[in-house]
């Protein structure tokens, strides 16, 4: 799984489409942390925000970059579907990882101080936003979605929703952490609901992609 997860990490560097994901991250990011004054958490949540567009991004070019040919290739050296799978997300957690550190270390260098219960909450929050925007990937991906079109448009509809709607996924989170109300309930929400449907996004679509094959 290492060596599949070296592999996916050298293809999305040398494909270089992380990049437009990356720099418009890094942006929020620079307009966010401008202020030292501002309080964190808030911040917080509108740059986890950020990562749950960003991880869904990643996923979707990750597991486009390669051909049919390609993949099947890699099929061969991973030997099934959910390896395979497995291998990309990941990756892609963790490259959310490294954002979610410089996201935070940015924010504690700014404001000159660092509050450890605060910089939790931001990577419980950051890591949350990140699994659920891979569960919304994996079934707009090329796995599964042949045309670039569908897949982008089903992956723009899909978040937009879940970012605007008042679904209890990572909404409450951050609408929580922006308007600095109780943390704990709406963390917790977030973060089990995240994982469950991570798991369940996994799962259909490893079937599926087998089915097919």
């Amino acid at each position: 799984m290492l060596a599949l997860t070296r592999y996916y990490l050298a293809l999305l560097g040398h494909s270089q489409r992380y990049l437009p994901a990356l720099l418009a991250y890094l942006a929020l990011c620079v307009i966010l942390y401008a202020d030292p004054n501002s309080p964190p958490l808030p911040l917080f949540g509108v740059s986890a925000g950020g990562l749950l567009v960003v991880s869904c991004w990643l996923t979707i070019a990750l597991l486009d970059i390669e051909d049919p040919v390609q993949r099947l290739v890699t099929l061969s050296h991973a030997r099934q579907w959910r390896r395979m799978i497995t291998g990309a997300i990941l990756t892609v957690l963790a490259c959310s990882l490294v954002l979610t550190v410089i996201t935070e270390l940015w924010s504690a260098l700014k404001s000159f101080r660092i509050q450890p219960s605060a910089l939790g909450i931001g990577l419980l929050a950051h890591l949350a936003c990140a699994a659920l925007g891979i569960a919304i990937a994996l079934p707009c991906s090329r796995l599964l979605v042949h045309r670039i079109g569908w897949t982008v448009l089903a992956a723009v509809v899909t978040l937009m929703v879940v970012l605007l709607a008042k679904i209890p996924l990572v909404h409450p989170l951050l609408h929580a952490l922006t308007d600095e109300k109780p943390i704990g309930g709406p963390l917790v929400l977030a973060l089990v609901t995240a994982v469950a449907m991570l798991v369940v996004s996994f799962f259909t679509v490893s079937a599926l992609v087998r089915r097919r094959s």
